[in-house]
């Protein structure tokens, strides 16, 4: 059976329907988790990790925090490559096992570690090791958790079925943002002895439920049809090298714009917003919180809509808001106006950013072969994140810093835009094309 038919059966067979449903809802659960663990950190990075791990409260102190955050970025292509090589070897569902177990295990250990003040240069050494271990693991997150759907969408659903697991990348950040913001409302001095750790310890809890909720899930059609035939690739990455580089380099430009946009968001804002401009942090994380959970409904609203307007136009909407907005966005903030704080999270994240990556899921998977797309998405979406996405608040910082304005911040997410505009357009709409999405190409 095709996996078209097999998608088409799904919709009349109540046993494949019942198991889609779980699918779905453990993709995104284990999404919620993973990306509650790796969007603490970015919390933790911009408020408290330069004082306690690095002795410094000043910009340097936040500067070397944020390269922290980036070293985790850096890591995640190993992920990419590794967890993409096994999930086009041995499946999607075992892989997301293992992300979910790595990821749970490290953000519970940086909750443990000792500061600066306890063991010295020992603090930001233990950190970084953590944070990589971290990067690694998420690497494999993403591109498992929305081919798990996607692989299972109908003909014409691509677009809502991916987009179904990448809310909860929204979601986890309002989770996080929740429980950071709950502990920032400590007195100083308990937030920053013991408050802060709370968030990470949760960490196991949560992921131990990701992991019953994942157990049991079926394969995807696509690779079950693939390990059936025996059509599998023996080295799925040299191969996505060899035969799709184009698009390796297409999903890590489509990716430019949201990592540079959401990251400074999260990660430099928040910082310029408290330490800048006087705002109050749980202000800030509030305003990010509900934005943030805005996105659970925005995210497969834009993942839908491109499935009837085309993945090109739906992302050229969003790319151009972007633009236009990302100047007025650092202004609204300064207002130090609580309303329009929340207002300008609001426009931000589940408009202007999620238009461009909604649909993100669909569009990058459509470009790759059934035999190497887990690696290929994978690859090219974590090489993305590496040089653009954990680098976002330390090059904002440094621009801010080095101009006393915020202006070269807003032209660098500008220049972002323009990048992912290029890739998106450098090949064709791949919205309605079912047997070039389901057919693995000639060798």
């Amino acid at each position: 059976m095709s996996a078209v038919t097999a998608a088409e059966d799904g919709k009349m067979d109540p046993k494949r329907t019942k198991a889609d449903r779980r699918t779905m809802v453990a993709s995104t659960v284990g999404t919620v988790m993973e990306w509650y663990d790796f969007n603490l950190y970015g919390l933790a990075s911009a408020l408290v990790f330069g004082p306690l791990f690095f002795g410094s409260s000043s910009t340097g102190g936040t500067l070397a925090s944020f390269a922290t955050f980036a070293v985790g970025f850096a890591a995640r292509p190993i992920g990419g490559m590794l967890f993409g090589h096994l999930g086009d070897r041995i499946g999607r569902k075992y892989v997301l096992l293992i992300t979910m177990m790595g990821m749970g295990v490290m953000t519970t250990l940086i909750g443990v570690l000792p500061t600066h003040a306890a063991v010295g240069i020992w603090a930001p050494i233990l950190l970084i090791l953590l944070r990589v271990c971290q990067g690694i693991a998420v690497g494999g997150e993403f591109a498992g958790a929305t081919l798990l759907t996607v692989e299972n969408a109908p003909p014409g659903k691509r677009g809502l079925y991916g987009a179904i697991p990448a809310m909860g990348t929204g979601a986890g950040f309002v989770l996080a943002s929740a429980v950071f913001g709950l502990v920032s409302m400590l007195p100083d001095d308990s937030f920053e002895s013991w408050g802060w750790r709370i968030p990470f310890l949760l960490s196991a809890f949560l992921v131990l439920f990701g992991l019953w909720v994942r157990k049991g899930i079926e394969e995807t059609p696509v690779f079950a049809e693939l390990e059936e035939s025996g059509e599998r690739e023996r080295f799925p990455l040299l191969a996505t090298v060899k035969r799709q580089p184009g698009a390796i380099l297409r999903v890590l430009g489509i990716t430019v714009s949201g990592f540079v946009w959401g990251y400074l968001i999260q990660a430099f804002a928040l910082s310029y917003a408290t330490k800048e401009l006087d705002i109050e942090k749980s202000t800030m994380l509030w305003s990010i919180a509900l934005a943030s959970a805005l996105e659970i409904a925005a995210i497969p609203f834009w993942g839908w809509l491109s499935d009837r307007i085309g993945r090109r136009v739906m992302v050229a909407i969003g790319l151009t808001c972007t633009v236009a907005y990302a100047l007025p966005f650092f202004q609204l903030l300064e207002t130090r106006n609580t309303g329009l704080i929340f207002l300008a999270m609001v426009i931000a994240i589940p408009i202007c950013k999620d238009m461009v990556f909604g649909p993100q899921a669909a569009l990058v998977a459509e470009l790759f072969d059934a035999r190497i797309r887990y690696s290929g998405v994978s690859v090219g979406r974590e090489f993305g994140g590496a040089i653009f996405g954990g680098t976002a608040p330390f090059i904002g910082t440094a621009l801010q810093a080095s101009s006393g304005s915020i202006v070269p911040v807003a032209l660098y997410v500008m220049a972002g835009c323009v990048i992912s505009a290029i890739a998106v357009f450098a090949g064709r709409e791949t919205a309605g094309d079912e047997q070039a999405y389901t057919k693995p190409q000639p060798r």
